[in-house]
């Protein structure tokens, strides 16, 4: 076989090695078989046309450097356009199944400012009451007691960041306030849905 022919068909091997090296996962090994392909291409376009015609030469070189992008390039629309495309790349995940529980979060967004009591002793996780609402809470400093008027300060996850109110005559009326409507018929204590440590 002559060189010209050994020099184009390195050259179709090495090409189809860079199809290969999308589709099949060979850690790099497919990618050095193609260099080599190129390389052993090159070589016999040397041998064949170096010494005959410059020209010839020229212009395999300047092919090559074609050929080579536009392989590339019909991979890269292959994948996106093609029903092919989908099957071998991953789609792209959905925004709210990357950001889970994002509606709970922005709701409780809307509590930040808002004051409640501690149904539960925050230590630092536990249970407050929020404008009739039992909510998920911890507090990130001093540990809360049961009863105590707090302020929603953040919202971490599908949970409310609390911190502890200053005394006030204000701030006693909101526990009050939160108390009454924790307690259930006959003043007793509405049942809580976990048990609460007794100190």
């Amino acid at each position: 076989m002559s060189y010209e022919l050994l020099a184009i068909l390195f050259l179709v091997i090495g090409c189809g090695l860079i199809v290969a090296e999308v589709f099949i996962p060979s850690g790099g090994m497919i990618l050095i078989l193609c260099i080599v392909a190129f390389a052993v291409s090159i070589w016999c376009a040397y041998k064949a046309w170096w010494g005959e015609s410059m020209a010839y030469f020229a212009t395999y070189l300047a092919s090559l450097i074609v050929v080579i992008p536009m392989v590339l390039a019909g991979i890269y629309k292959l994948l996106n356009d093609t029903s092919v495309g989908d099957r071998v790349l991953l789609a792209a995940p959905d925004p709210d199944d990357v950001t889970p529980y994002q509606q709970e979060e922005a709701r409780l967004s809307q509590l930040v400012g808002q004051r409640g009591t501690a149904v539960t002793p925050l230590m630092p996780g536990g249970m407050v009451s929020v404008d009739g609402e039992r909510l998920h809470a911890y507090t990130e400093g001093l540990l809360i007691s049961q009863g105590s008027a707090i302020e929603v300060v953040g919202v971490k996850g599908t949970r409310v960041v609390v911190s502890l109110l200053s005394g006030g005559a204000e701030d006693e009326s909101v526990a009050a306030n939160e108390s009454d409507e924790v307690e259930g018929e006959g003043g007793a204590a509405a049942p809580l849905d976990f048990d609460v440590p007794q100190s």
